[in-house]
């Protein structure tokens, strides 16, 4: 009704009720329809809720145990299950170790089998601490997490510090990462679906005799040729270059799923694959024993004590300890957050020692010549051993299935985020998720046929993405908070330039061979 309306000034000989509540616009601004509350609690409670709306950037908060408990109310809540240090610390590792694995052995004689070892442990404390400064500063400005209807990322935290490009940035590098181990996981599905056939193939012609193997299943090359010659043989009915146009019939249909909550249900047998890769190793190098000198260069056991190629494993070590994406959202339940970075730290050491034990425990076995591990076009340890290897063909066989469910996961992570950032929807339409199916499966399956080499997509993708979310957004978010709280120094500022530093080195260095400039 309006205030000057003839109708405010009328008389009336109705009794107003008891508790009659006036019209909105006659209200005060401490008015309560709670009858028979204290004024001065009244009050403080429209304090608090007027100091709750100037945050953020204001920081005028009302602690809560000031407030009255009437103004309180029990909601029944669903709150994210709690998980100790112990889980989180084992879901890292899990995460972390991939793919790499497999080709750590092949990358690790690009440095030498002590430079190596130091340059797995240096990328390993560099990508460690990076990791931590993401965890740290997520949880330095967490009380914006209160404000939002999703859980805070670093990706927010780069939003909240820097300019607008640099969150789409970041978004690009996580797609790029993506990308990679889509293309990755399409060339193992491809190189471990061919061998298990050629086995499947031999069961059946009574040539599978796993048990009179030479050298334990050691060999040069586990295809006796290059994947490809040229030959007219290599587009067969069943050869390297048609076996990853088969897995489309597979992938495809997968891939269209509009959630991916039912394969990733079965993304638990990351750890049995792992297990079983390590157990492989620790069992083929009891069989071999050490056949290894760093002396005798006429030998075919040589291995180098140090190679100036090193930057080649500094780039798939990047991408063999990236998490830094996700690392957030794996330490968020952990039910004592104190502990995160403690947590963090420890899951980095057994990825390290992990990739160490790997990569050193075949080099310093492998009983034929050592560059047979890093001549093998796929760059994978399973490549050095027969197909006729009862337990090749067993990890062979986990391996695939895990992909297959792997990949349309990963597949359905980078759609996801592609289509928030560029529709403002996960998932569109059908004929949206067709088109960019068909597209990144055109990407994977060119790739599997003319470049399988997993080792050299990971080096690549590893520094391209690990420059980004590795090295530049961790260390420049770290300085902008520390300089936004005053606390900023001129070393702190140094020591994490340099760090910037290498990341765009490691990125420079990867197209270069620096064997033939330095000797």
């Amino acid at each position: 009704q309006p205030l000057l309306s003839s109708q405010s000034f009328s008389t009336s000989t109705k009794v107003p009720r008891p508790y009659e509540e006036e019209p909105l616009w006659r209200r005060p601004f401490n008015y309560s329809v709670q009858h028979g509350i204290d004024p001065e609690k009244l009050s403080r409670l429209q304090r608090y809720r007027y100091y709750q709306r100037l945050a953020p950037p204001m920081t005028m908060f009302v602690p809560d145990h000031i407030i009255p408990p009437e103004f309180f109310t029990v909601v029944p809540m669903e709150r994210g299950q709690k998980q100790g240090s112990l889980v989180t610390i084992f879901s890292l590792w899990n995460t972390m170790l991939g793919t790499s694995l497999l080709c750590m052995p092949a990358a690790m004689l690009n440095a030498g089998v002590i430079l190596g070892s130091l340059v797995v442990l240096a990328v390993g404390l560099v990508t460690c601490y990076t990791a931590v400064l993401t965890v740290q500063i997520t949880m330095d400005i967490q009380l914006l997490d209160t404000f939002r209807n999703s859980p805070l990322e670093f990706v927010d935290v780069i939003e909240y510090y820097m300019p607008s490009p640099a969150a789409p940035i970041a978004l690009s590098a996580g797609a790029a990462s993506f990308l990679g181990a889509l293309m990755v996981f399409w060339i193992l599905l491809s190189n471990f679906t061919y061998g298990t056939g050629i086995a499947l193939s031999n069961m059946v012609a009574g040539t599978f005799h796993f048990h009179n193997l030479s050298h334990s299943g050691a060999v040069c090359d586990a295809y006796n040729a290059p994947l490809h010659n040229g030959n007219a043989t290599e587009w067969g009915l069943w050869s390297n270059n048609t076996v990853p146009i088969y897995l489309i019939f597979i992938l495809f249909p997968l891939c269209c799923l509009k959630s991916a909550t039912i394969l990733s249900k079965f993304n638990s047998l990351g750890v049995v694959c792992i297990a079983m890769a390590l157990m492989f190793v620790i069992t083929k190098a009891s069989l071999w024993g050490f056949n290894i000198t760093l002396t005798d260069t006429e030998s075919i056991h040589y291995v180098a004590p140090a190679v100036v190629d090193f930057n080649k494993l500094t780039g798939t070590l990047t991408l063999s300890f990236f998490i830094h994406n996700a690392v957030v959202a794996l330490v968020r339940n952990n039910r004592n957050p104190k502990n995160n970075k403690r947590d963090v730290t420890i899951a980095f050491v057994m990825v390290a020692l992990t990739y160490g034990l790997v990569g050193l425990l075949f080099i310093l076995t492998f009983p034929l010549a050592k560059s047979c591990i890093s001549n093998v076009t796929s760059q994978l340890l399973f490549d050095n051993i027969s197909l006729n290897d009862m337990m090749v063909f067993v990890a062979k066989f986990f391996q695939i299935f895990q992909l297959i469910t792997v990949y349309p996961t990963v597949n359905f992570v980078l759609r996801s985020q592609l289509f928030l950032g560029v529709f403002k929807d996960p998932f569109c339409s059908y004929k949206h998720v067709i088109v960019f199916n068909i597209l990144t499966i055109l990407i994977c399956v060119l790739i599997s046929i003319f470049y399988p080499k997993v080792n050299t997509v990971i080096r690549y993708v590893g520094s391209v993405a690990g420059l980004a979310y590795v090295f530049f957004f961790p260390c420049f978010v770290y300085l902008l908070h520390c300089y936004k709280n005053n606390t900023l120094t001129w070393y702190s500022a140094l020591g994490h330039s340099v760090l910037i530093l290498l990341g765009l080195l490691n990125l420079a260095s990867q197209p270069i061979h620096l064997s033939k400039y330095f000797h």
